[in-house]
């Protein structure tokens, strides 16, 4: 699925994915690491194929299900809530991205140093949102603290992407897609002791 997503065989990486999350469903349980993470790559696939409301709703299922497993501040509870907020924007569903992404950037405010990527990144997603919904202020000044941070710091420039803007090109999306994918696979498989079915 990871090469079909590099070569932007997008659809082909769906129909892959959706076999593996079929699979998985039958043999883990709701809560299995492994299963949440092919249900997170589909679900950003879903996104890069342009089924938003099936990727909202995957998404929305995987965050309920890490929100009874997981703790609040853990990575990967996150990283979902993160993405999902992502499909929100591109659903249509502005408010409610900006209320995850604030909820995820209050969090991180407190786990995370000033200057890590993750939180970063979440902010300048919060301040894309933030533009989106009219609050241009808020837009303006969360990004001026953003870049002044980077300033500082050699701080990888993606890090700080607004992933879901929509002045983004097909491509930046696609390569959004691939680095997401990858994350949330590696993230999960350096979790897991028990392998069963792989995602690549």
């Amino acid at each position: 699925a990871m090469s079909y997503q590099a070569n932007g065989q997008v659809k082909d990486a769906v129909e892959l994915l959706e076999r593996v999350v079929a699979i998985r469903t039958e043999v883990l349980a709701e809560d299995h690491p492994d299963r949440l993470a092919s249900q997170h790559v589909l679900a950003i696939s879903y996104q890069a194929n342009g089924q938003v409301k099936d990727a909202v709703k995957l998404l929305e299922r995987v965050v309920a299900i890490q929100a009874e497993v997981l703790a609040e501040d853990h990575p990967d509870r996150l990283a979902s809530q993160h993405d999902l907020a992502g499909a929100y924007q591109a659903n249509g569903q502005v408010k409610d991205a900006v209320e995850l992404l604030e909820r995820v950037v209050a969090i991180q405010a407190e786990v995370l140093a000033e200057d890590h990527p993750d939180r970063l990144a979440s902010q300048h997603e919060l301040a894309g949102a933030y533009r989106a919904n009219g609050q241009v202020k808020d837009a303006v000044e969360l990004l001026e603290r953003v870049v002044a941070i980077r300033s500082q710091k050699t701080i990888p420039h993606d890090c700080c992407r607004s992933t879901t803007s929509p002045y983004h090109t097909k491509q930046t999306d696609r390569s959004r897609t691939q680095s997401s994918c990858s994350s949330v696979s590696s993230r999960y498989k350096r979790k897991c002791s028990q392998k069963t079915i792989p995602i690549d």
